[in-house]
């Protein structure tokens, strides 16, 4: 898909409607990659600045979320309904944002052992 060149609105709002709808339609699902920068990049035909701040259009409204893994879509019936009273949080994105935290805390684990290990000494100490 290209964006129209002819289409008044900026290549951006092209392409965060496009992806808008896909999620509004079910063609992306709830809790799957949107594709990464570069992806869509090449998909849209347009830099990957823009795509970026197409990227940024969609988390605002709620249909995004962005992890340290990726852009993954929202269900979007959640999105308008978070507003209400007594809705309780986005599961899919809460487990997201905790497979990423536990992600990092096993590397900066690692990290530590391996620092740890190569202290000069550290058999002694032992």
């Amino acid at each position: 898909m290209t964006i129209a060149e002819d289409d008044p609105r900026q290549p951006y709002e092209q392409a965060a409607e496009t992806l808008r709808r896909e999620i509004r339609e079910g063609v992306i699902q709830p809790g799957h990659k949107v594709g990464s920068v570069r992806e869509l990049a090449s998909r849209f035909h347009i830099s990957p600045t823009t795509v970026q701040k197409a990227l940024g259009v969609l988390r605002d409204e709620g249909l995004l979320m962005t992890t340290g893994r990726g852009n993954y879509a929202r269900d979007p019936k959640q999105v308008a309904d978070a507003g209400q009273p007594g809705n309780s949080a986005d599961l899919s994105e809460v487990l997201l944002k905790l497979e990423h935290v536990t992600s990092q805390l096993s590397e900066l684990r690692d990290r530590v052992e391996r620092l740890e290990a190569s202290r000069p000494g550290r058999a002694d100490e032992n």
